[in-house]
């Protein structure tokens, strides 16, 4: 599946790169999908289809203030804020990402990891219970 999606996003992405030049920013968000040295978070679980998505790109020591947006997933979710709401991780990157229970990489309480280039549903400890991300 990963190789038909790499495939898929890349195709995309050119698609993508020529349509931003003349379509709403909204219009663009729906057609991104996640891709290379980015790490999606997902409002849904696998189960449920995904819906919106937050991709970072960087460590974020605290989701508050960031916020789900429509993807190729859908809208279920959309305009929700990160923190405590996510539901599954899908990693673009070569290293593991590891996702926290509490603010500033704090793993007292749970974190999980999700391998390099893995998709994962949160685990019971951090479905909707997610406060800070990181690579490793």
């Amino acid at each position: 599946m990963r190789i038909r999606k790499l495939t898929a996003t890349a195709l995309a992405g050119g698609a993508l790169a020529v349509g931003l030049a003349t379509a709403s920013p909204a219009a663009a968000a729906i057609e991104y999908d996640c891709g290379s040295g980015e790490v999606c978070l997902y409002y849904n679980s696998s189960d449920y289809g995904y819906g919106a998505v937050y991709v970072q790109y960087a460590r974020i020591p605290d989701y508050a203030g960031f916020y789900f947006s429509t993807g190729r997933n859908g809208s279920s979710g959309a305009g929700r804020e990160v923190k405590n709401q996510a539901a599954a991780v899908d990693s673009w990157i070569s290293t593991k990402f590891r996702v926290y229970y509490n603010s500033n990489y704090n793993c007292t309480v749970a974190c999980q990891d999700i391998p390099a280039y893995g998709t994962r549903d949160l685990n019971s400890s951090l479905k909707n219970q997610n406060a800070s991300g990181k690579d490793i």
